[in-house]
């Protein structure tokens, strides 16, 4: 993908923002995405609502008004000869920048941090940049979500990490699932990420007890190990509670184990006809059953609803026993209530959910900087250590995560989960055979905004299946008209 089609995803995407401010009305829509291991929250700062760095996935369902929109905070100088600049939606490269301060005493008085303001801004600012390397806040360096990494890599906005002069052997401890949504359609590599993301199901320790009989890992692993098993147990929880507890909160917490791990082709061909991946089309149908038989509470993910379920106790309030996770996820947006409480297991397919990336711009003014930075941030197993013991952030490098979990280091958060289960061993071993060479640069607003709107309408009897596909594709279709629906 060129500018020409880089642009024209970013004018489609524009434009489903302003149709969605304009009145979007289905669930789907107003769900937010998820947070990018934010560097300042605590176990309960998701009761009501995700942390304030959610990701620029959450954007799709709040589009500003203009009028709104925050000023950059600038830390810096901009105007300096030697200024490298940085951009990013929020405060977690923040961390990562005393870190390199503390390595590189020289980037000190160089650095220049721009925070755009908040996720939902920070690609139209940055876009505005990307042809206009002579203003002083032109990205030297970029922070990339998995959301919309692939709109960037797939452009010649970026340098690959090859023109850094970063090679394999310095990536050969990163996921390979991060090393591919890094890479453009030639394989190469142009961001890097420095947390790793892999996906999995947390269970409630002492509901699972009373309504699933067991704390065994191993037995849980058996309940949550395929659909119709997942489907089983919902119904005999539902039944033994009354249906006070669920076994999910909604279809919607489900969404990223079908969409990150199950699909097998991308939203469209080769040949940008849009097509439906049986998988998704399968997933359509376990929603609406889940809806029919009243298995879940019908919740969208980060809503207020959503996450009181997180602390209800089954009796006086509702609650549900399990949800959707990831490293950032159990560490910082499982309430007390699941501190030494928590289990994880894995889901049906193996899955990523969210992550962060670093790359440098075509018109980058010093690419030795950049190198000095990204091959510390992403691919210095001792400097990734130092990351994790500072932010806990699950980083994207096996040595690094070995040594974590063989000399039992300790990061920032004090989140334990029940019994001897340690997140990072739990967490090491997964990720791996997950296939993303289906990611799309639309992916981002098909996945959090018109996809889940189609499944909202077929799982509540809106329209029947093939209508809510057709919908779909002609949605696809009118958010980027150079998509073909036939």
């Amino acid at each position: 993908m060129k500018k020409k089609s880089v642009l024209a995803v970013l004018l489609a995407s524009a434009m489903a923002l302003s149709m969605t401010a304009c009145g979007g009305s289905s669930s789907a829509a107003e769900t937010a995405a998820e947070p990018s291991a934010p560097a300042e929250a605590s176990a309960s700062a998701a009761e009501s609502e995700a942390p304030e760095s959610s990701t620029a996935e959450a954007s799709e369902a709040e589009a500003p008004a203009e009028s709104d929109v925050p000023d950059n905070e600038v830390t810096g100088d901009p105007s300096a000869d030697n200024a490298f600049v940085v951009w990013a939606w929020n405060t977690d490269f923040v961390t990562l920048e005393d870190l390199l301060v503390q390595k590189y005493p020289e980037l000190k008085d160089r650095l220049v941090f721009v925070n755009c303001g908040g996720s939902g801004y920070y690609q139209d600012k940055i876009d505005a940049l990307l042809d206009d390397p002579s203003n002083e806040l032109y990205p030297d360096l970029m922070l990339l979500e998995v959301g919309y990494v692939q709109k960037y890599v797939q452009s010649d906005y970026l340098l690959s990490l090859a023109d850094l002069g970063i090679t394999e052997e310095d990536t050969k401890d990163q996921f390979e699932y991060n090393i591919a949504l890094g890479s453009d359609a030639d394989g190469v590599q142009k961001a890097s990420f420095w947390q790793a993301t892999p996906g999995c199901i947390q269970v409630r320790a002492d509901l699972a007890e009373k309504y699933l009989g067991t704390t065994d890992q191993a037995e849980l692993e058996k309940t949550f190990s395929s659909w119709d098993s997942i489907l089983e147990a919902a119904k005999t929880v539902n039944e033994a509670s009354g249906g006070k507890v669920k076994l999910f909160s909604g279809y919607d917490d489900l969404k990223y184990i079908y969409l990150n791990g199950s699909r097998k082709v991308g939203w469209y061909d080769d040949n940008d006809v849009i097509q439906m991946d049986e998988a998704m089309a399968e997933y359509m149908d376990y929603a609406k059953e889940l809806y029919d038989q009243d298995l879940t509470f019908n919740t969208t993910m980060w809503g207020t609803d959503w996450a009181a379920l997180k602390d209800g106790d089954g009796e006086n309030s509702e609650a549900c026993i399990a949800f959707s996770g990831c490293p950032w996820y159990t560490y910082w947006c499982l309430t007390d209530t699941w501190n030494n409480n928590t289990i994880l297991v894995d889901a049906p397919v193996q899955f990523y959910w969210g992550g962060t990336g670093l790359a440098a711009t075509k018109d980058c003014s010093d690419k030795d900087t950049a190198a000095q930075i990204i091959k510390a941030c992403t691919c210095d197993a001792e400097f990734m250590t130092e990351i994790y013991k500072a932010n806990g952030d699950f980083v994207n490098n096996q040595s690094a995560i070995n040594t974590i979990v063989a000399d039992d280091i300790k990061g920032t958060s004090t989140f334990t989960l029940y019994g001897e289960q340690s997140i990072p061993e739990f967490f090491s071993t997964r990720g791996q055979g997950v296939d993303v060479s289906l990611v799309k640069a639309e992916d981002m607003t098909i996945n959090e905004t018109l996809f889940p709107a189609a499944v909202t309408s077929y799982a509540t009897g809106e329209v029947d299946k093939d209508t809510a596909i057709q919908n779909f594709k002609n949605s696809v279709h009118d958010t980027y008209s150079y998509l073909k629906v036939e």
